[in-house]
């Protein structure tokens, strides 16, 4: 390892991880771009660098890009990540108490956890863990995200049945398009633009950016009412005072990163839910709760190199971003295997990938107070610069102006539902999950047969099953009163 590290000194390899650092924060800060975009921008640079600079320009690209996403979801209620969406619930409630500088010094250091802890287990447990996400089929996929849906009775919370409402919009929006096994087209209207179904990324930018810049066009003044943004440090100690909630979301995004499909769109959902459901004030979540920031912010950074794991030791990506990684080291030369974890090089990847942590860390905490003085900015200068980030985001993506208008559409259908007390989470986790559970249940019905047994006959499929039970249980039923009930 020391050798590995003394290698990375050598040639342009830490100027290219600065430059994918501040690329990657950049890219990320922009909503609607995200680190899929930033890596497929960036990619053809690498064509000139050694394997080692190129690996380490994207890592470093790809950590800056989901830490970046956090920011504007904590200044603006806008995610400029998929992945930063349940940064929304907690950072934006604190910037509006003039917690700004406070909630990003908490997602600066939660980031930086969260990925140090995700390169560990890329460094310990890659070939051992890689190796057992083989062993999760299809079956297990569908029980996985059968729980993921069911989460949406807990996001809910408080108004469950609205929940479950917007959650069952969301699937019914995931059903737009070709069906997953016969390739027919479904509510398309007869549309080529919709064949392919609703896209992710307008949607998201809709439902959550503009739709924010329509509220706040409601609004006089600024979103924060301090008149100075500080904090940033008092937050990154707060993280340090609560190490459960960070190994727990950490375990939760290393693992889920590990499983392929999943990534940091599902991740930092899961974990925040989780947070709140073990939390010891759950009814502090969507109020500004240092918790509920926390645990999305750690998973994501911990899935975000955790998705490398299979791609790296087996060649199966855990997702797109993972996907790029693979295509990029087999343009250097590269092939994945456990032989790929004995090359001489990978030492000095690591410590690439330790020291893109450190980068952003740096970035963060240097320039994270200057950033938050965004939201001392009037609404009425602040929301045509939403407005306008929004609409280059969501054209940006595909370059079509349909995107656009789907975009606008879905502000409207968000601003709606936020002015009744909608929870939009859920409709978001169900278009999220949707497609993931329609594919995977059918491909488990086809290699059975028809047999539906195949879900319950494996222990892994069985704990998920109950766990589904459990969490639809215990969220419509208070188990606190009827155990003091049935305890008289």
């Amino acid at each position: 390892m020391l050798d590995g590290l003394l290698l990375l000194f050598e040639g342009y390899t830490l100027l290219y991880l600065l430059a994918g650092s501040v690329g990657g924060l950049v890219l990320g800060i922009l909503p609607g771009l995200g680190p899929v975009f930033a890596l497929a921008i960036f990619l053809p640079l690498t064509f000139g660098m050694t394997p080692v600079e190129a690996l380490v320009f994207l890592g470093a690209t790809y950590a800056s890009c989901v830490f970046g996403g956090g920011i504007t979801a904590i200044l603006l209620n806008t995610p400029g990540t998929p992945g930063s969406i349940a940064t929304t619930f907690d950072g934006y409630p604190m910037t509006q108490k003039g917690e700004g500088g406070k909630a990003l010094g908490i997602s600066t250091m939660s980031s930086f956890i969260g990925g140090i802890i995700g390169v560990l287990a890329l460094a310990f447990l890659g070939p051992m863990l890689g190796e057992w996400s083989l062993k999760i089929g299809t079956a297990e996929l569908f029980m996985l995200t059968l729980a993921g849906i069911s989460l949406v009775a807990v996001t809910g919370r408080g108004d469950t049945k609205r929940g479950l409402i917007m959650g069952g919009l969301g699937l019914m929006l995931s059903f737009i398009g070709r069906d997953v096994i016969t390739g027919t087209n479904r509510f398309t209207m007869n549309t080529y633009y919709l064949e392919e179904g609703i896209a992710f990324v307008p949607f998201v930018i809709g439902i959550f950016a503009l739709s924010q810049a329509l509220l706040l066009s409601d609004e006089k003044g600024s979103i924060a009412k301090a008149s100075k943004v500080s904090g940033l440090l008092d937050g990154a100690k707060e993280v340090l005072k609560r190490p459960v909630t960070l190994i727990r979301s950490a375990i939760v995004g290393t693992v889920l990163g590990i499983m392929p499909g999943v990534g940091i769109n599902v991740s930092n959902f899961v974990s925040y839910l989780v947070a709140k459901k073990f939390a010891k004030d759950p009814e502090s979540f969507g109020k500004g709760s240092i918790d509920g920031l926390m645990a999305p912010e750690v998973a994501n950074n911990a899935t975000s190199t955790a998705t490398l794991i299979p791609a790296f030791a087996l060649g199966i990506p855990g997702g797109s971003s993972a996907a790029i990684f693979l295509g990029a080291m087999m343009i250097h030369g590269l092939r994945p295997g456990n032989a790929f974890f004995t090359d001489p090089m990978v030492p000095t990847l690591i410590w690439g990938f330790i020291f893109g942590q450190v980068a952003f860390l740096i970035l963060g905490l240097v320039f994270a107070n200057r950033v938050a003085k965004i939201t001392l900015i009037p609404n009425s200068l602040l929301t045509p610069l939403v407005g306008l980030l929004a609409i280059i985001g969501a054209f940006s993506y595909r370059n079509q102006i349909l995107d656009v208008m789907l975009m606008i559409i879905f502000a409207f259908i968000g601003y709606i539902m936020v002015k009744n007390k909608f929870p939009l989470p859920c409709m978001v986790l169900g278009v999220i999950l949707g497609n993931m559970a329609e594919s995977n249940f059918h491909r488990s019905v086809r290699i059975s047969g028809g047999d539906l047994s195949l879900f319950f006959e494996r222990p892994l499929a069985i704990i998920l099953f109950i766990i589904v039970l459990l969490i639809l249980f215990t969220s419509f039923i208070d188990v606190k009163k009827l155990i003091s009930r049935y305890s008289k």
